[in-house]
């Protein structure tokens, strides 16, 4: 009768101010959350734990990534596991057979039908390998995003594995869905091999579609991006370079004293030739997505969280796109953390972002520890996504 109730009311609340919409559709979420939770026995629940470290390359020329994984994959089941599925992701889009290219064409979204075989992408140089001895993978038939890793001897209740691969990938065109760069702009999402979910259900291999969210394993992310030197990357987790977090500093206190953004230029600079690794580590997360791209303006802001006294770092990166909207973007950081911690709790981590996204990259799109936000049609818009 509560939640009944609770939905009428949430319709009912169309002209009122986002906030409390916004709350009332986080208790809407925390209802169905509890009430899922309490048909499930608590003897048969778990999580698998699954920490990553990754390494990088960008190339920005051919529009590729070429990258190696290590993987330490701990079964906290009560079964013995004799395959590992895996999500290859970046294969949704190779041709007009996946489930995203299906999709696209249902919905009536034809640029991915008509697209060149150069706007398209794929994933490929695997070479798997388990406890550093090769490893049979086999994608699947019908879901080339799809693959299943056999282990040589079953993974026991309680033990753990190290998987290790090499991969590369070549970046779609960012008009179809999250994953893709228009020109040199890149946003890279959904992008490494991942294992997928065994919980008490059992495996979940899931194709790859541009609706919906992402079901991964939580764990501990480490990972490494080397590419031009006058990039402003934007990304999941806390970057440990403290020359870089000194530059994009610097950006940001041009951004506030220069404006350089009113020209409205969003021409792409030459790419630098000198090279640049930085490195990130995010805890108990399950997924990394990154931003890159040369044009973008920096803003941060830090935030004290009222209970703990615990100070929240942020940041907006932006292009000369909408700037009048985006220098709003600490402001509505802050409101947003300040509001969420007041009635759901305190914001876990203690960075927070906001990106620039563009076309089908995933308006609104959240990752751990960052959001796209991408184009808004007013400034309402804009702080509502926020």
């Amino acid at each position: 009768m509560i939640y009944s109730f609770l939905i009428q009311s949430a319709n009912h609340l169309t002209k009122i101010k986002s906030s409390v919409k916004l709350l009332f559709c986080s208790i809407l979420f925390l209802i169905n959350c509890t009430l899922c939770a309490a048909q499930l026995p608590a003897s048969t629940y778990f999580q698998q734990e699954v920490n990553y470290q990754i390494s990088v390359r960008l190339n920005d020329v051919k529009n590729e990534l070429d990258g190696f994984e290590r993987i330490v994959y701990k079964n906290n089941s009560a079964t013995s596991l004799s395959f590992i599925y895996f999500h290859i992701w970046p294969n949704a889009y190779r041709d007009d057979n996946t489930a995203l290219a299906k999709q696209l064409l249902e919905n009536g979204e034809t640029k991915f039908y008509f697209s060149k075989p150069s706007e398209r992408g794929f994933i490929n140089g695997l070479s798997f390998k388990v406890n550093e001895e090769n490893a049979v993978f086999k994608p699947d038939s019908i879901n080339a995003e799809i693959g299943k890793l056999y282990l040589k001897k079953p993974l026991a209740p309680g033990e753990q594995l190290e998987i290790t691969t090499p991969f590369h990938v070549k970046i779609p065109s960012a008009e179809f869905s999250r994953l893709g760069h228009l020109e040199q702009s890149y946003m890279i999402s959904q992008w490494y091999p991942k294992p997928a979910v065994f919980d008490a259900q059992g495996w979940h291999p899931m194709p790859y579609l541009t609706q919906g969210e992402f079901y991964s394993e939580f764990g501990n992310f480490e990972v490494s991006i080397s590419l031009p030197k006058n990039y402003v990357v934007a990304a999941t987790g806390y970057l440990q370079d403290s020359a870089e977090i000194n530059w994009l500093s610097l950006k940001a206190r041009e951004t506030l004293d220069k404006e350089p953004y009113v020209k409205n230029d969003l021409s792409f600079p030459a790419s630098d030739t000198a090279s640049k690794t930085l490195h990130y580590k995010a805890a108990q997360v399950h997924d990394f997505a990154w931003f890159a791209d040369k044009r973008f303006h920096v803003l941060e802001d830090e935030i004290e969280l009222p209970q703990s006294k615990r100070k929240i770092k942020s940041y907006s990166y932006f292009t000369n796109a909408q700037p009048s909207y985006w220098k709003h973007g600490p402001e509505y950081i802050r409101e947003s953390i300040l509001n969420y911690s007041s009635w759901l709790g305190e914001y876990p981590y203690d960075q927070v972002s906001i990106v620039d996204g563009t076309v089908a990259a995933g308006t609104g799109m959240e990752y751990p520890m960052i959001t796209v936000i991408g184009t808004s049609l007013t400034s309402f818009d804009f702080e509502y996504t926020v």
